[in-house]
C-alpha cells in the first residue's frame, strides 16, 4: 500500500507540474495577443464582425502555440484519461446495479462517442481522430472492443489486483497508440514548415551540383580537368563556391570561355552563373555563383525618395562616385553602375542589342541619371531620325535627331567644343575635366551609330572639320575628349567595325569607359567585342537583361563584373525626366558654336517639336504631289522645319557650317597623354589592321582574320612580320598581345 501511495503522489506531482506548464503556455500565449492589440485605439466594429478583431488575432497566435502543435500527440492520453474516469464512474456506479448492468451501459457508452468521432468532418481537436477511425473499418471496432474488454476486466477485478489491470491496461494503451503517434508526428510553426522544405531541397540542389562538377567537368578528359569546388557559402540569392583552377591552365579566361559547357554540366541556364575573380587575388581561384532565387525575376522598378529616383535601393545618379546606378545583378551580389565622371575624366560607352532588348529603355535610365546629375548636358543624335528613343531627344539640351544633317552639326560643334576647353585647361593649367553646374559636361548620344558614324564628309579637300568624315569627328571625340569633358555614348545592334565607323581606336575608347550586351540572337557579332565571350542570345529575352563588358580605365583598373544585371525600368519616363532642367553649355562654349554656326546653338530651340511634325506632314505632302522625288524622299537628307516664330530666319533650317579662320586650327587637338606611342611607319595595311585589332583586345588569331577580313594567308604573314619587329608577342599558341614598353 506504500508503494502504490508513492506511485499515486508521483503521478500526481507529475500532472501538476503538466498543469503549470500548460497554463504558463496558455498565459504566454494570452500576453503575447494583448500585445498586438493598440490600447489607444478601439477594435472598429466592422473588423470584429469581419474576423479581424481581437478574437481573430487571438486564434492565430493560439495556432502556433506549444499545445496546439501538440494537441495530437496527447489525444491519445486524453482517451487512456477518459477511460480511467469511465472506470472509476462503474465502481461507484456498481454499488447501485449489477456488474453486468454497468458493462452493457459501458459499451453503449464506446460505441456511442466512438461514433460521434468518426462523423467528425471539421473543427480542429477531433476531425483527425475522424479521419483515422473513417480510414479503415476495423479500427472503430478493435478500439471499441479492447476499451470494453479493460473497463469490464476493471469492473470484475475491482482494485484487489491493481498491478495486473494497470500494466495490462499501460500494454494496450501503448499498443493502440504507437500507430498514431507514427502517423501523427510533432508539428512546427505554419511558417516553419516550407523553409525546413526550402531548407531540404538546397541541400540536394548543392550536392548535386557539386557532384555534376566532379562527374561533369573535372573528371579525366572532360573540359575543366583538374579544377574543384570548395568553401561553399550561402549567399542571399544562391549559392557560391570557390574554384580551384588547375596550375599552368587557361585561368579566369579558360573558365569564363566554358561557361556554356558548366550550364549544361550543372544543369543551371548560363545568365544564372556568374564567374569572377577570387578577393585573393590568386591567379588559379575564381569564385563560382549560382543563382537560385535572382532579385531581378519580377524586374526594378525605379522607385524615389526625397532626394530623387531610387534603383534597388541605390540613388540613380550616386554623386560621391560619380555613377548611375542601372539596376542589381542576377546573383544579387552589388549594382551595376555606369561610370560618368572620374578625376579629371568623362567617361561614354558602347551598348548593343537587338530590337525588344530593352535597349532604348537603358539609354532612358542614363538620360535621366544624367540629368540627376545637375553638371551634364546631353546631345541626342539618332541614325534613324528620332525614331529610337524620342524621349531622350525631347530632354536632350539640343536634338540633333530629326536628320543626317543636323547630325553632322553635333559632331563638328562637339569638337569645336573639345578646342575651347582644351585652350581653357592650358590658361588655367588643369589636367583634366571637373565639371559644375556652370560648366558641365557634355555626352552626346547617338542611337544606332552605324547608321550616324559613316564616312560621309560634308566638304572634300576643306579645312578644318569640314573635310572629315562623320566617323573621324567621332574617332577625334572618342580618342580626346575624355580629360575636356566631352564623350560619346553610342547604341546599336551591330558590334562590327562598322557600328564605331570603322574606327578601332574608337572602339577601343569607348569600351574604356562602359559596355553593355543586351539579347541578341547574333552571337557571332556579339563575339566580336574584347573581353567578352558569353552568348547574348542566352540571355532572356523579356527586356531589361544584359552583360556587364568587363572594362577598364585609363589606370588600367577594372571597374566592372562580368555578370549578367537587369536594368531598372518604368513604364514612362516622361515624369521623371521632366523633373530635372536640361543643363546647357557654358558661356564659352556656346560662343564658340554659334561662331562656327552662324548662331546654331542658341537658336537650337526655335524650331519646336510641333513644327518639326508639321514639317515633316508637309514633306509627305509634297512627294504625293510629285514635287519631291523618290531617291530624295528615300535618301535625301529630310524635311527641314521652319522656325516657330515667323522673325525667326527661314534660313535657319540647316544652319550654315562656315569654317570661321580663326577656328581654323580646330582640328589639331592633341591626344591623351595616355595613348600608347609606336613606332608604326612602314607598315602594310594588313600589318596596321592586325596591330590594331590586337590593341583593341583580339588576341586570337582566329579572330583576327575575322575582324581583319583579310587572307588567312596574309593575317598570318603580318602577326611574324610585327613579331619580328617587336610590336606584337605570341604569349600561347595561337594567343596575340602587345609587346611590353622597351626601357628608352
Amino acid at each position: 500500500m506504500a508503494q502504490t501511495a508513492t506511485k499515486k503522489t508521483r503521478k500526481k506531482a507529475v500532472e501538476t507540474e503538466m498543469e503549470k506548464a500548460l497554463r504558463a503556455d496558455f498565459e504566454a500565449t494570452l500576453a503575447q495577443a494583448l500585445n498586438k492589440v493598440t490600447p489607444t485605439e478601439a477594435e472598429p466594429e466592422c473588423a470584429a464582425k469581419n474576423g479581424e478583431g481581437f478574437a481573430a488575432r487571438l486564434r492565430a497566435v493560439e495556432a502556433d502555440a506549444l499545445r496546439a502543435r501538440l494537441r495530437l500527440q496527447y489525444q491519445p492520453w486524453v482517451v487512456a484519461s477518459a477511460l480511467v474516469a469511465t472506470a472509476l464512474i462503474q465502481q461507484a456506479a456498481n454499488l447501485a446495479v449489477s456488474e453486468w448492468a454497468c458493462a452493457a451501459g459501458t459499451g453503449a457508452l464506446i460505441a456511442g462517442v466512438l461514433a460521434l468521432v468518426r462523423s467528425r468532418k471539421e473543427g480542429s481537436w477531433w476531425r483527425e481522430a475522424g479521419e483515422w477511425l473513417r480510414a479503415h473499418p476495423l479500427r472503430m471496432v478493435l478500439l471499441g472492443s479492447a476499451a470494453w474488454c479493460w473497463l469490464t476486466a476493471s469492473l470484475l477485478v475491482g482494485f484487489t489486483a491493481p498491478h495486473a489491470l494497470a500494466t495490462s491496461g499501460l500494454a494496450m494503451f501503448l499498443a493502440l497508440s504507437a500507430h498514431w503517434w507514427r502517423i501523427h508526428r510533432i508539428g512546427y510553426p505554419a511558417e516553419q514548415a516550407p523553409a525546413l522544405e526550402a531548407a531540404v531541397v538546397e541541400a540536394e540542389e548543392v550536392h548535386h551540383i557539386q557532384a555534376a562538377w566532379e562527374e561533369n567537368l573535372s573528371a579525366q578528359g572532360k573540359p575543366l580537368v583538374g579544377t574543384s569546388l570548395a568553401d561553399y557559402e550561402r549567399t542571399k540569392h544562391g549559392h557560391q563556391w570557390t574554384v580551384h583552377l588547375r596550375a599552368g591552365g587557361g585561368g579566369l579566361a579558360e573558365l569564363r570561355s566554358k561557361q556554356t559547357a558548366i550550364s549544361t554540366a550543372i544543369d543551371v541556364d548560363a545568365p544564372m552563373i556568374s564567374l569572377e575573380r577570387h578577393p585573393s587575388g590568386r591567379p588559379t581561384r575564381a569564385v563560382l555563383r549560382v543563382t537560385i532565387d535572382s532579385p531581378v525575376s519580377d524586374g526594378v522598378p525605379v522607385t524615389h525618395n526625397e532626394k530623387g529616383p531610387v534603383v534597388a535601393e541605390q540613388p540613380l545618379w550616386d554623386a560621391g562616385a560619380g555613377d548611375i546606378t542601372l539596376g542589381p545583378y542576377a546573383d544579387g551580389v552589388g549594382v551595376k553602375t555606369w561610370k560618368v565622371y572620374r578625376p579629371n575624366s568623362l567617361y561614354g560607352g558602347y551598348i548593343f542589342g537587338d530590337t525588344g532588348s530593352g535597349k532604348s529603355e537603358l539609354l532612358n535610365l542614363i538620360a535621366l541619371g544624367l540629368l540627376a546629375s545637375g553638371t551634364t548636358a546631353y546631345w541626342y543624335l539618332d541614325g534613324q531620325e528620332g525614331a529610337s528613343s524620342p524621349l531622350v531627344g525631347a530632354n536632350a539640351d539640343w536634338d540633333c535627331s530629326e536628320s543626317p544633317a543636323k547630325a553632322r552639326q553635333a559632331l563638328e560643334a562637339a569638337c569645336a567644343v573639345m578646342k575651347m576647353r582644351q585652350m581653357q585647361n592650358k590658361a588655367a593649367q588643369a589636367k583634366g575635366f571637373t565639371p559644375t553646374e556652370q560648366r558641365p559636361g557634355l555626352v552626346l548620344i547617338i542611337d544606332e551609330s552605324h547608321l550616324v558614324l559613316t564616312d560621309y564628309v560634308r566638304e572634300k579637300n576643306a579645312p578644318g572639320f569640314a573635310g572629315m568624315t562623320n566617323a573621324a569627328l567621332a574617332e577625334l571625340i572618342g580618342r580626346t575628349g575624355r580629360k575636356v569633358g566631352v564623350a560619346l555614348i553610342c547604341a546599336s545592334q551591330d558590334t562590327t567595325l562598322k557600328a564605331f565607323g570603322n574606327s578601332g581606336p574608337l572602339r577601343s575608347s569607348l569600351l574604356r569607359g562602359n559596355g553593355v550586351v543586351m539579347f541578341s540572337t547574333n552571337r557571332i557579332s556579339a563575339g566580336i567585342l574584347p573581353n567578352f565571350s558569353a552568348n547574348p542570345a542566352e540571355l532572356p529575352d523579356n527586356g531589361g537583361y544584359a552583360y556587364s563588358l568587363e572594362t577598364t580605365d585609363a589606370s588600367g583598373a577594372k571597374h566592372s563584373r562580368a555578370a549578367t544585371f537587369r536594368a531598372a525600368y518604368q513604364e514612362d519616363f516622361r515624369t521623371d525626366l521632366a523633373r530635372y532642367p536640361v543643363r546647357p553649355l557654358e558661356e564659352d562654349s556656346a560662343t564658340v558654336i554659334d561662331m562656327y554656326q552662324t548662331d546654331a546653338y542658341r537658336r537650337r530651340h526655335e524650331i519646336t517639336a510641333e513644327a518639326k511634325a508639321a514639317s515633316v506632314a508637309a514633306e509627305i505632302a509634297a512627294f504625293k504631289r510629285g514635287d519631291v522625288d523618290i531617291t530624295e524622299f528615300l535618301f535625301g537628307d529630310g524635311p527641314a522645319a521652319t522656325p516657330a516664330a515667323p522673325t525667326a530666319a527661314a534660313a535657319f533650317d540647316v544652319p550654315t557650317l562656315a569654317v570661321v579662320p580663326s577656328l581654323a586650327d580646330l582640328v589639331a587637338v592633341e591626344a591623351d597623354d595616355d595613348e600608347e606611342l609606336v613606332d608604326v611607319s612602314g607598315l602594310t595595311p594588313v600589318q596596321a589592321a592586325v596591330l590594331e585589332a590586337v590593341r583593341d583586345g583580339i588576341t586570337r588569331t582566329s579572330e583576327v582574320i575575322t575582324v581583319v577580313g583579310r587572307s588567312r594567308r596574309g593575317v598570318y604573314n603580318a602577326r611574324d612580320a610585327l613579331i619580328e619587329r617587336g610590336l606584337i608577342v605570341e604569349t600561347d599558341r595561337g594567343v596575340l598581345g602587345l609587346a611590353p614598353p622597351r626601357a628608352a
